[in-house]
């Protein structure tokens, strides 16, 4: 608590005497809460705890700029209301923290404040209390009607900012890098739980790099298409796939770090595009930590699924360990070398529990 002084002149027959007193100052409020589109370029800084109240939409045109250290928190709703960010198709997500001040996305149940250096205080079976971070693209996506574009199943589908997909590959939805994203996963429609992080029909010139998804309910990372890379990921006790792979994904997902927990299902599970012409993706340079659980899932490929898969390592896996690829358009390189390029994630939750 900040104090300030000031004089009092009180006067006592001939004598003044000069009183130091001291007051309280006010707390400045701290927290700011968000709801509904945001339609006009709009700046987070760290000083400032937002609170996403339901669905936080940021509009095609407008950017959101996101300071390094901030922490977004996100208030539990139910289905339709779910708290959670969308970016909008055309929009811009600028949300670049460092390993010092990384970005954080978290739950109104987290007690974790950066600016006292309080811990969180939520645990890796902390899930499905928000919805994640959502971000909508004009890449192409291989739909099986196709079409260029589609709705993502859970947001309005009357709303031009539920689609994504279309003919730029090049499209950029801005930057995520030093970004823990904590405790999401819920439902959000019929037949549709929120991932973590949900990257759709997001192009190549959108950078995903040093990010973290941390007990989620449903998927860490789900991608819908899309040509964007994703570099130094990750994913750590989700409760269905780590990483999971749909409609003609034709990126690079490199340097990755999968540990899984009893309740999760795959490591990845990989489905591939509706058309001969859908795109390849390339899985490199990770590590998937099964944790010493009995029995899992490596990766779980359908039979149109196209890509490589090279220099990933698995480790503390159970007796029961399975994987299944029935796609012959999916190669998976046996050899691992020694010199796996895993990065330090000293900077995540998940390494500092």
């Amino acid at each position: 608590m900040k104090h300030y002084y000031y004089l009092k002149l009180c006067s006592i027959g001939l004598f003044s005497l000069l009183i130091i007193g001291c007051q309280d100052k006010p707390e400045e409020n701290k927290s700011i809460t968000i709801s509904g589109n945001i339609k006009e370029d709009s700046h987070w800084t760290a000083d400032k705890h937002y609170i996403l109240d339901k669905q936080v939409t940021v509009e095609a045109g407008t950017t959101l700029t996101i300071d390094p250290g901030t922490v977004i928190k996100a208030n539990p709703q139910e289905a339709p209301n779910v708290s959670m960010l969308v970016v909008a198709r055309g929009a811009k997500l600028m949300a670049k923290g460092t390993a010092e001040k990384p970005i954080i996305f978290t739950s109104v149940n987290d007690d974790i404040d950066t600016s006292n250096d309080t811990k969180s205080s939520l645990r890796s079976n902390d899930v499905g209390l928000w919805g994640g971070v959502i971000i909508l693209g004009n890449a192409p996506v291989s739909l099986s009607n196709g079409d260029d574009e589609t709705f993502y199943v859970g947001l309005e589908p009357n709303s031009k900012n539920s689609y994504y997909g279309g003919t730029n590959p090049e499209d950029n939805s801005g930057v995520l890098e030093y970004v823990s994203i904590r405790h999401g996963g819920v439902f959000i429609g019929t037949g549709s739980e929120s991932n973590g992080l949900t990257l759709c029909g997001v192009g190549a010139k959108t950078i995903i790099n040093q990010v973290e998804i941390f007990a989620n309910q449903d998927d860490g990372i789900e991608l819908f298409g899309g040509t964007v890379n994703v570099d130094n990921l990750i994913v750590h006790a989700s409760d269905d796939d780590a990483i999971d792979i749909n409609e003609g994904y034709a990126g690079n997902i490199s340097n990755f770090l999968i540990e899984l927990v009893d309740a999760s299902d795959n490591a990845i599970e990989i489905s591939g595009g509706q058309s001969e012409e859908a795109g390849a993706f390339t899985l490199k340079n990770g590590l998937i930590d099964g944790m010493g659980l009995a029995s899992t899932a490596i990766y779980s490929i359908d039979e149109k699924a196209k890509g490589m898969i090279s220099n990933v390592k698995t480790t503390n896996m159970g007796e029961s360990v399975t994987s299944n690829n029935q796609s012959k358009g999916v190669v998976i390189e046996e050899t691992v070398t020694e010199t796996n390029n895993i990065m330090n994630f000293e900077w995540t939750r998940a390494k500092q529990n």
